[in-house]
């Protein structure tokens, strides 16, 4: 297929380093970089009018450790759009352009003592739109809430280049179909994401973190767990020896690593503190404030470790859940956000499908699979129906070429 079509709507300038944007290093045919809407919608037009398959990306955080898709001819480097459109402070909304980064998003936030719980593996370089279409999160995802739940509106740009917009920028707005909530998560295959607008919530008033080094035994001892999730811990995560020695702060001799967070008013802080203590013992280590956050971002950054990984959610918030997988050797590779409960494996890709199946056998569900060839996630029927018909409609040609 020639690609002159989609280079002719943008100057020399706009072309990119393909092998920039090299999937488990595949890279794509053409790489561009567009600077407006408008020059989205016109790259979109042509990959439309060609049937050239096209790829959003933000900032590759997690994109450059996956496999590529079996047609990948254009890059679409959304990097270019990062405007703060609309911050009303009063309101606690935002709207940004989707290449904005959230680092950036929540140094401006911070000033005006607000933020924006996004959470996002090396937030330094990844994009409000790439958190948004992984519908990413980390340790703090069930006291926060996930993007889908953070998200009022947003702006994209359907498969044969049509603008449309889905919800509003405000809190109380209920108008039409909650298509913004369908395009979180889609990875890019119902629609490119232009900008969003977003729920932001005020910096709480203090933060505390309590570090623990534990055996596999006293892990597993769910007399130990009772009574945490009325506490609404804004994390609680267990990391394994292997993970934790990547990080001189949570590094120890012991098998796992576990840290109590809370966040809010001082006095139920302390309160929380005093309960985690009583339950757990004197932490290794307790942080505040600034450097709870800094914590938080470690713990965040576990999840994009390079190699094979494997995704789990589970029904249960407590680490004990976590006794299946202590006598295998990849309990020293795990992370487990037990309040969200969501579990993260990096095996040795042999050792996938024997994981799945054991976690399955105890209420495991496997999410999502990277680097590794196991029996991808059942749905039912009319689900997968419902999915073809989504992407249908919103991508008649079928450029979108993201897997989903």
């Amino acid at each position: 297929m020639d690609l002159t079509t989609v280079r002719s709507p943008l100057d020399s300038a706009r072309t990119q380093d393909a092998q920039r944007f090299a999937m488990n290093g595949v890279p794509p045919r053409l790489a561009v970089r567009p600077e407006s809407s408008a020059e989205v919608i016109e790259v979109v037009r042509a990959c439309s009018a060609d049937r050239l398959a096209l790829l959003p990306w933000g900032g590759g955080i997690a994109l450059s450790r996956e496999d590529a898709p079996p047609r990948y001819d254009i890059a679409l480097d959304l990097t270019g759009l990062s405007r703060v459109v609309e911050h009303e402070p009063d309101d606690f909304t935002l709207t940004a352009e989707c290449g904005a980064r959230v680092q950036d998003l929540a140094a401006r936030l911070a000033s005006h003592g607000q933020e924006l719980p996004l959470e996002a593996a090396e937030h330094w370089g990844a994009t409000l739109g790439g958190v948004l279409a992984a519908n990413a999160s980390g340790p703090r995802r069930r006291r926060f809430g996930a993007p889908r739940d953070r998200i009022l509106g947003a702006q994209f740009v359907t498969g044969d280049g049509v603008l449309a917009n889905t919800g509003g920028r405000v809190v109380k707005n209920v108008a039409g179909h909650a298509v913004h909530r369908l395009l979180v998560g889609s990875r890019g295959t119902l629609g490119i994401i232009l900008q969003a607008s977003l729920k932001l919530l005020p910096v709480p008033l203090a933060r505390r973190a309590l570090v623990y080094g534990m055996s596999a035994e006293a892990l597993v001892e769910s007399a130990r767990w009772r009574g945490f999730g009325r506490r609404e811990p804004a994390m609680l995560t267990v990391i394994g020896r292997a993970v934790a020695a990547l990080n001189p702060v949570l590094a120890s001799d012991a098998a796992f690593c576990t840290v109590v967070g809370f966040e809010d008013e001082t006095a139920w802080i302390e309160a929380c503190s005093s309960f985690a203590r009583e339950r757990l013992g004197a932490p290794r280590l307790q942080l505040q404030d600034a450097s709870v956050s800094a914590l938080t971002q470690m713990l965040t950054d576990t999840e994009e470790m390079p190699g094979p990984r494997l995704s789990f959610a589970t029904a249960s918030d407590s680490p004990a859940c976590l006794a299946p997988l202590l006598a295998h050797p990849v309990a020293e590779r795990l992370v487990f956000h037990a309040p969200a409960g969501r579990l993260h494996l990096f095996p040795v890709a042999s050792q996938a499908p024997a994981l799945v199946s054991l976690l399955a056998a105890h209420g495991f569900a496997l999410l999502e699979a990277r680097g590794v060839e196991v029996e991808p996630p059942a749905f039912h029927p009319a689900v997968r129906a419902l999915r073809a018909r989504l992407r249908t409609a919103l991508d008649p040609t079928g450029i979108f070429a993201a897997r989903g």
